[in-house]
């Protein structure tokens, strides 16, 4: 049981690139925020299933909600919804090809946060893997942007250091980070309780807030969503399903693992969102690209050797 988060992580990674491909399509007749906000609410009736499953093949009951627990739990779903905010806030600025390469900088920013603030600790054949799996996702993205998309993305070097895509990234980048970190933190609260036990909860509790919280605050900006709801069922059913699966797996693995190497062996999504576009897109797969998803699986099976 010792390695079962990898499997759990690429289970995770799988169901959210066919989420992010459910909601792509969802995205032409509902706005952005509308399309995000799905996520949990259609995940939420999913979840509450699992917990209940959960408890009845496992036990454990219903865990104590302590100040710590809600704390980092409430810490975790605000970082998310605010780094998603930040994301979607990107999709509208011409630098959109740079801010997708440094948002993957998470990656690093969870190791050496993690490791600085959190309760990380990340051996040397850890680092070793992250960093070729880093640079399988650089290669991936390289393959997928055209140099002159790069070149007028960028447009000068002051531009990419200092332009709104460049500090709108990295700060997405810096609370996609601080989410992960703060969920692990929330599941390693929750012991001596197993991990599947302490994943669901803490997911469960997540999800609620998002769907409370988002909710309200699209009842007064966005109130028109709502009405979207119903004419698209059948679709929003599906992300809701993956979405609750999804992030079963990612927040099992988190009980398990640290933050860092479950998003590492996370990114192998990127090889799934390749193979979706191709299979359902018709989009072409590059050189560069096959050979970044070369070095990340070489990155990702690192994490089987002991730590």
């Amino acid at each position: 049981m010792e390695l079962v988060w990898i499997p759990l992580s690429i289970f995770a990674a799988l169901m959210q690139a066919v989420r992010t491909a459910a909601q792509k399509t969802l995205n032409q007749s509902m706005s952005t925020m509308g399309t995000t906000y799905v996520r949990s609410l259609a995940g939420l009736p999913f979840i509450v299933i699992i917990v209940c499953a959960v408890l009845y093949f496992d036990g454990g009951g219903v865990p104590h909600f302590s100040r710590a627990f809600v704390g980092f739990t409430f810490a975790g779903a605000l970082t998310q919804v605010l780094a998603t905010a930040l994301l979607i806030r990107m999709f509208t600025l011409k630098s959109f090809a740079v801010g997708t390469m440094l948002i993957k900088t998470d990656i690093l920013m969870t190791a050496f946060i993690g490791t600085a603030f959190f309760s990380e600790t990340l051996s040397v054949t850890g680092w070793i893997a992250l960093s070729i799996v880093f640079l399988g996702v650089l290669l991936m993205l390289l393959g997928k942007l055209k140099v002159r998309d790069l070149r007028s993305s960028t447009g000068s070097l002051k531009v990419a250091i200092f332009g709104p895509a460049t500090q709108i990234a990295l700060l997405c980048a810096f609370m996609f980070t601080l989410s992960y970190l703060f969920f692990r933190e929330a599941t390693l609260i929750l012991k001596p309780g197993g991990f599947l036990w302490r994943g669901v909860w803490t997911v469960a509790l997540t999800s609620a807030m998002q769907t409370l919280f988002l909710g309200l605050w699209l009842a007064v900006k966005q109130p028109i969503i709502f009405g979207q709801l119903w004419p698209n069922r059948r679709i929003i059913s599906f992300i809701g399903l993956t979405s609750a699966l999804g992030s079963v797996g990612w927040f099992t693995a988190f009980a398990i693992q640290n933050a860092s190497y479950v998003r590492a062996v996370g990114q192998i999504e990127a090889v799934f969102t390749v193979a979706i576009s191709w299979l359902y897109f018709n989009e072409k797969i590059s050189r560069i690209e096959l050979i970044g998803m070369a070095v990340m699986v070489v990155g990702v099976l690192m994490f089987r050797i002991r730590h």
